[in-house]
Protein backbone atom coordinates (compact mmCIF):
# COMPACT_ATOMS: atom_id res chain seq x y z
CA UNK A 1 0.00 0.00 0.00
CA UNK A 2 1.55 3.32 -1.12
CA UNK A 3 2.28 6.11 1.29
CA UNK A 4 0.04 9.14 0.93
CA UNK A 5 1.80 12.07 -0.63
CA UNK A 6 2.73 14.81 1.75
CA UNK A 7 0.67 17.91 1.39
CA UNK A 8 2.24 20.79 -0.55
CA UNK A 9 3.88 23.62 1.41
CA UNK A 10 1.54 26.58 1.88
CA UNK A 11 2.24 29.83 -0.04
CA UNK A 12 4.33 32.41 1.73
CA UNK A 13 2.81 35.87 2.24
CA UNK A 14 4.94 38.90 1.30
CA UNK A 15 6.00 40.86 4.39
CA UNK A 16 5.49 44.11 2.48
CA UNK A 17 2.32 43.80 0.42
CA UNK A 18 0.93 40.51 1.80
CA UNK A 19 0.58 38.86 -1.61
CA UNK A 20 0.96 35.04 -1.56
CA UNK A 21 4.11 33.62 -3.14
CA UNK A 22 4.94 30.01 -4.08
CA UNK A 23 7.43 28.15 -1.88
CA UNK A 24 11.04 28.91 -2.69
CA UNK A 25 10.27 32.32 -4.28
CA UNK A 26 13.09 34.78 -3.47
CA UNK A 27 11.23 38.06 -4.21
CA UNK A 28 7.55 38.86 -4.14
CA UNK A 29 5.95 38.38 -7.51
CA UNK A 30 3.75 41.45 -6.91
CA UNK A 31 6.02 44.07 -5.33
CA UNK A 32 9.48 42.58 -5.81
CA UNK A 33 10.10 42.79 -2.09
CA UNK A 34 12.78 40.27 -0.89
CA UNK A 35 11.41 37.18 0.88
CA UNK A 36 13.19 35.18 3.53
CA UNK A 37 15.28 32.35 2.02
CA UNK A 38 13.96 29.02 3.34
CA UNK A 39 16.33 27.03 5.55
CA UNK A 40 17.12 23.55 4.26
CA UNK A 41 17.02 22.12 7.80
CA UNK A 42 13.63 23.56 8.53
CA UNK A 43 10.99 20.99 9.29
CA UNK A 44 9.30 19.81 6.17
CA UNK A 45 12.14 20.82 3.83
CA UNK A 46 13.75 18.23 1.63
CA UNK A 47 17.29 17.12 2.76
CA UNK A 48 20.17 18.01 0.57
CA UNK A 49 21.50 15.15 -1.54
CA UNK A 50 24.84 13.59 -0.41
CA UNK A 51 27.10 11.98 -2.98
CA UNK A 52 27.47 8.16 -2.48
CA UNK A 53 31.24 8.26 -2.65
CA UNK A 54 31.54 10.56 0.30
CA UNK A 55 30.30 9.99 3.79
CA UNK A 56 27.76 12.33 5.11
CA UNK A 57 29.46 15.16 6.92
CA UNK A 58 29.13 15.20 10.64
CA UNK A 59 27.76 18.37 12.12
CA UNK A 60 28.63 20.22 8.93
CA UNK A 61 27.01 23.59 8.49
CA UNK A 62 24.09 23.38 6.24
CA UNK A 63 24.87 24.36 2.69
CA UNK A 64 23.17 27.28 1.10
CA UNK A 65 19.79 26.50 -0.26
CA UNK A 66 19.80 25.83 -3.97
CA UNK A 67 18.27 28.44 -6.13
CA UNK A 68 14.61 27.83 -6.48
CA UNK A 69 13.39 27.12 -9.95
CA UNK A 70 12.26 30.16 -11.78
CA UNK A 71 8.58 30.73 -11.47
CA UNK A 72 6.83 32.44 -14.28
CA UNK A 73 5.74 35.67 -12.61
CA UNK A 74 2.85 37.59 -13.87
CA UNK A 75 3.73 40.93 -15.49
CA UNK A 76 3.61 43.77 -13.00
CA UNK A 77 3.76 47.49 -13.00
CA UNK A 78 6.78 49.26 -11.64
CA UNK A 79 6.13 50.53 -8.20
CA UNK A 80 6.49 54.31 -8.02
CA UNK A 81 9.04 55.79 -5.68
CA UNK A 82 7.77 57.10 -2.43
CA UNK A 83 7.50 60.91 -2.29
CA UNK A 84 10.26 62.75 -0.48
CA UNK A 85 9.58 64.01 2.98
CA UNK A 86 8.27 67.56 3.04
CA UNK A 87 10.66 69.83 4.89
CA UNK A 88 10.02 73.17 6.63
CA UNK A 89 8.59 75.86 4.40
CA UNK A 90 11.57 78.21 4.23
CA UNK A 91 11.22 79.19 0.57
CA UNK A 92 9.13 82.17 1.58
CA UNK A 93 12.22 83.58 3.26
CA UNK A 94 14.12 83.48 -0.03
CA UNK A 95 16.41 80.73 1.24
CA UNK A 96 17.22 77.45 -0.47
CA UNK A 97 19.57 74.91 1.01
CA UNK A 98 22.72 74.01 -0.85
CA UNK A 99 22.49 71.24 -3.38
CA UNK A 100 24.97 68.62 -4.33
CA UNK A 101 27.21 69.63 -7.15
CA UNK A 102 28.28 73.09 -5.99
CA UNK A 103 24.90 74.72 -5.16
CA UNK A 104 24.97 77.99 -3.24
CA UNK A 105 23.35 78.57 0.13
CA UNK A 106 23.15 82.39 -0.31
CA UNK A 107 19.55 83.60 -0.05
CA UNK A 108 17.90 84.51 -3.35
CA UNK A 109 16.71 87.87 -2.04
CA UNK A 110 20.33 88.84 -1.39
CA UNK A 111 21.30 88.09 -4.98
CA UNK A 112 18.29 90.08 -6.20
CA UNK A 113 19.23 93.05 -4.01
CA UNK A 114 22.79 93.09 -5.31
CA UNK A 115 21.57 92.82 -8.90
CA UNK A 116 19.05 95.62 -8.53
CA UNK A 117 21.67 97.84 -6.92
CA UNK A 118 24.07 97.28 -9.80
CA UNK A 119 21.31 97.98 -12.33
CA UNK A 120 20.38 101.22 -10.55
CA UNK A 121 24.02 102.36 -10.61
CA UNK A 122 24.23 101.72 -14.36
CA UNK A 123 20.98 103.63 -15.00
CA UNK A 124 22.12 106.62 -12.92
CA UNK A 125 25.42 106.75 -14.80
CA UNK A 126 23.63 106.57 -18.16
CA UNK A 127 21.24 109.36 -17.18
CA UNK A 128 24.08 111.59 -16.05
CA UNK A 129 25.89 111.05 -19.34
CA UNK A 130 22.71 111.77 -21.30
CA UNK A 131 22.08 114.98 -19.35
CA UNK A 132 25.43 116.45 -20.31
CA UNK A 133 24.05 118.99 -22.77
CA UNK A 134 26.14 120.15 -25.70
CA UNK A 135 27.14 123.82 -25.90
CA UNK A 136 24.41 126.20 -27.05
CA UNK A 137 24.58 127.14 -30.72
CA UNK A 138 22.80 130.35 -31.73
CA UNK A 139 23.19 131.44 -35.34
CA UNK A 140 24.68 134.93 -35.57
CA UNK A 141 25.46 135.20 -31.83
CA UNK A 142 28.68 136.69 -30.51
CA UNK A 143 30.90 135.00 -27.92
CA UNK A 144 29.46 137.27 -25.24
CA UNK A 145 25.91 136.32 -26.22
CA UNK A 146 26.75 132.61 -26.17
CA UNK A 147 28.33 132.93 -22.73
CA UNK A 148 25.21 134.72 -21.53
CA UNK A 149 23.06 131.93 -23.00
CA UNK A 150 25.01 129.29 -21.05
CA UNK A 151 24.42 131.21 -17.80
CA UNK A 152 20.73 131.57 -18.58
CA UNK A 153 20.43 127.84 -19.27
CA UNK A 154 21.81 127.10 -15.80
CA UNK A 155 19.21 129.41 -14.25
CA UNK A 156 16.36 127.84 -16.23
CA UNK A 157 17.51 124.35 -15.30
CA UNK A 158 16.71 125.09 -11.67
CA UNK A 159 13.37 126.75 -12.51
CA UNK A 160 12.16 126.84 -16.09
CA UNK A 161 9.20 129.11 -15.25
CA UNK A 162 11.14 132.22 -14.20
CA UNK A 163 10.09 135.20 -16.26
CA UNK A 164 13.45 137.01 -16.15
CA UNK A 165 15.71 134.29 -17.60
CA UNK A 166 13.07 133.33 -20.18
CA UNK A 167 12.76 136.92 -21.33
CA UNK A 168 16.54 137.33 -21.55
CA UNK A 169 16.88 134.07 -23.48
CA UNK A 170 14.12 135.13 -25.86
CA UNK A 171 15.85 138.48 -26.41
CA UNK A 172 19.10 136.68 -27.35
CA UNK A 173 17.29 134.80 -30.10
CA UNK A 174 15.32 137.91 -31.09
CA UNK A 175 18.43 140.11 -31.39
CA UNK A 176 20.16 137.54 -33.60
CA UNK A 177 17.14 137.21 -35.91
CA UNK A 178 16.15 133.73 -34.68
CA UNK A 179 12.52 134.71 -34.13
CA UNK A 180 11.09 131.18 -34.12
CA UNK A 181 13.47 130.21 -31.29
CA UNK A 182 12.52 133.31 -29.30
CA UNK A 183 8.79 132.52 -29.29
CA UNK A 184 8.73 129.68 -26.69
CA UNK A 185 10.83 131.70 -24.22
CA UNK A 186 8.56 134.73 -24.56
CA UNK A 187 5.52 132.50 -24.08
CA UNK A 188 6.93 131.01 -20.86
CA UNK A 189 7.75 134.48 -19.55
CA UNK A 190 4.22 135.70 -20.25
CA UNK A 191 2.75 132.59 -18.65
CA UNK A 192 4.64 133.48 -15.49
CA UNK A 193 3.73 137.19 -15.69
CA UNK A 194 1.04 138.22 -18.23
CA UNK A 195 1.58 141.92 -17.47
CA UNK A 196 4.96 142.05 -19.28
CA UNK A 197 3.80 144.32 -22.10
CA UNK A 198 7.26 144.79 -23.63
CA UNK A 199 7.67 141.01 -23.89
CA UNK A 200 4.26 140.67 -25.53
CA UNK A 201 5.16 143.39 -28.06
CA UNK A 202 8.39 141.57 -28.95
CA UNK A 203 6.43 138.33 -29.27
CA UNK A 204 4.04 140.01 -31.72
CA UNK A 205 6.94 141.43 -33.75
CA UNK A 206 8.57 137.96 -33.81
CA UNK A 207 5.35 136.50 -35.24
CA UNK A 208 5.21 139.32 -37.81
CA UNK A 209 8.75 138.59 -39.00
CA UNK A 210 7.89 134.88 -39.20
CA UNK A 211 4.96 135.73 -41.50
CA UNK A 212 2.27 134.77 -38.95
CA UNK A 213 0.23 137.97 -39.20
CA UNK A 214 -2.79 136.70 -37.29
CA UNK A 215 -0.71 135.70 -34.26
CA UNK A 216 1.14 139.00 -34.47
CA UNK A 217 -2.15 140.95 -34.52
CA UNK A 218 -3.52 138.99 -31.57
CA UNK A 219 -0.48 139.59 -29.36
CA UNK A 220 -0.13 143.28 -30.26
CA UNK A 221 -3.83 143.97 -29.72
CA UNK A 222 -3.55 142.37 -26.28
CA UNK A 223 -0.50 144.51 -25.52
CA UNK A 224 -2.36 147.66 -26.63
CA UNK A 225 -5.36 146.67 -24.52
CA UNK A 226 -3.25 146.14 -21.39
CA UNK A 227 -1.17 149.28 -21.96
CA UNK A 228 -3.04 151.75 -24.24
CA UNK A 229 -0.29 154.34 -23.80
CA UNK A 230 2.43 152.01 -25.12
CA UNK A 231 3.47 153.86 -28.29
CA UNK A 232 5.61 150.99 -29.66
CA UNK A 233 2.69 148.55 -29.35
CA UNK A 234 0.41 151.00 -31.20
CA UNK A 235 2.99 151.58 -33.92
CA UNK A 236 3.75 147.87 -34.47
CA UNK A 237 0.03 147.09 -34.52
CA UNK A 238 -0.38 149.69 -37.29
CA UNK A 239 2.38 148.01 -39.30
CA UNK A 240 0.67 144.61 -38.92
CA UNK A 241 -2.68 146.04 -40.07
CA UNK A 242 -0.94 147.64 -43.04
CA UNK A 243 0.59 144.23 -43.87
CA UNK A 244 -2.91 142.77 -43.81
CA UNK A 245 -4.18 145.49 -46.17
CA UNK A 246 -6.40 147.12 -43.49
CA UNK A 247 -5.49 150.74 -44.15
CA UNK A 248 -8.02 152.40 -41.87
CA UNK A 249 -6.97 150.34 -38.83
CA UNK A 250 -3.31 150.94 -39.70
CA UNK A 251 -3.81 154.75 -39.88
CA UNK A 252 -5.72 154.69 -36.56
CA UNK A 253 -2.88 153.05 -34.66
CA UNK A 254 -0.21 155.15 -36.38
CA UNK A 255 -1.96 158.30 -35.19
CA UNK A 256 -2.33 156.85 -31.68
CA UNK A 257 1.40 156.10 -31.57
CA UNK A 258 2.25 159.61 -32.76
CA UNK A 259 0.02 161.17 -30.12
CA UNK A 260 1.73 159.26 -27.31
CA UNK A 261 5.22 159.74 -25.97
CA UNK A 262 7.52 158.02 -28.46
CA UNK A 263 11.14 157.99 -29.63
CA UNK A 264 11.99 161.14 -31.65
CA UNK A 265 12.82 159.27 -34.85
CA UNK A 266 9.42 157.59 -34.89
CA UNK A 267 7.52 160.73 -35.93
CA UNK A 268 9.14 160.94 -39.37
CA UNK A 269 8.59 157.21 -39.98
CA UNK A 270 4.89 157.48 -39.02
CA UNK A 271 4.41 160.42 -41.38
CA UNK A 272 5.96 158.48 -44.25
CA UNK A 273 3.81 155.41 -43.56
CA UNK A 274 0.61 157.46 -43.44
CA UNK A 275 1.63 159.21 -46.67
CA UNK A 276 2.12 155.83 -48.28
CA UNK A 277 -1.37 154.76 -47.17
CA UNK A 278 -2.81 157.85 -48.86
CA UNK A 279 -0.48 157.87 -51.88
CA UNK A 280 0.76 154.35 -52.77
CA UNK A 281 2.72 155.80 -55.70
CA UNK A 282 5.13 157.39 -53.21
CA UNK A 283 6.27 153.98 -51.92
CA UNK A 284 9.39 154.07 -54.12
CA UNK A 285 10.58 157.19 -52.28
CA UNK A 286 10.78 155.40 -48.92
CA UNK A 287 14.35 155.05 -47.62
CA UNK A 288 16.10 151.62 -47.44
CA UNK A 289 15.24 149.70 -44.29
CA UNK A 290 11.90 151.43 -43.94
CA UNK A 291 9.76 149.45 -41.45
CA UNK A 292 6.74 149.10 -43.72
CA UNK A 293 6.03 145.62 -44.93
CA UNK A 294 6.71 145.97 -48.65
CA UNK A 295 9.73 148.20 -48.16
CA UNK A 296 11.29 146.10 -45.34
CA UNK A 297 14.43 144.20 -46.40
CA UNK A 298 14.61 140.42 -45.84
CA UNK A 299 15.54 139.52 -42.29
CA UNK A 300 14.85 142.95 -40.83
CA UNK A 301 15.00 142.35 -37.03
CA UNK A 302 12.10 144.56 -35.98
CA UNK A 303 9.38 146.50 -37.75
CA UNK A 304 9.48 149.03 -34.93
CA UNK A 305 13.20 148.89 -34.18
CA UNK A 306 15.07 151.72 -32.57
CA UNK A 307 18.42 152.84 -34.07
CA UNK A 308 21.08 150.18 -33.77
CA UNK A 309 18.68 147.27 -34.26
CA UNK A 310 17.60 147.01 -30.60
CA UNK A 311 14.19 145.36 -30.09
CA UNK A 312 11.30 147.75 -29.82
CA UNK A 313 9.80 146.47 -26.60
CA UNK A 314 12.55 144.28 -25.07
CA UNK A 315 14.06 145.12 -21.69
Amino acid sequence: MSQPESSAAPPRPCPDCGAPNPPGQVRCIECNHPLDVPDARREGAAPLPVPASEPAPVEAPPPAAPAAPAVQAAPRLERPERPARVGPNVTSWGYQSGRAGGGSSIPTWLWMTVGLGALAAVLVTAIQIARQEPPIAIAGATKEQLASAESLRVLLRSDSTKAGPNTAFGNLYYDTGNFGDAVPYYRRALKSDPTLTDVRVDLGVAFHNMGDLESARRELEEAARIAPDHSIAQFDLGVVYQSMGLKDQAREHYLKAKALEHPPEMSAVIDQLIDRLDHPANAAALPPGHPSVDGMPPGHPDVGAAPGGAPSGGP
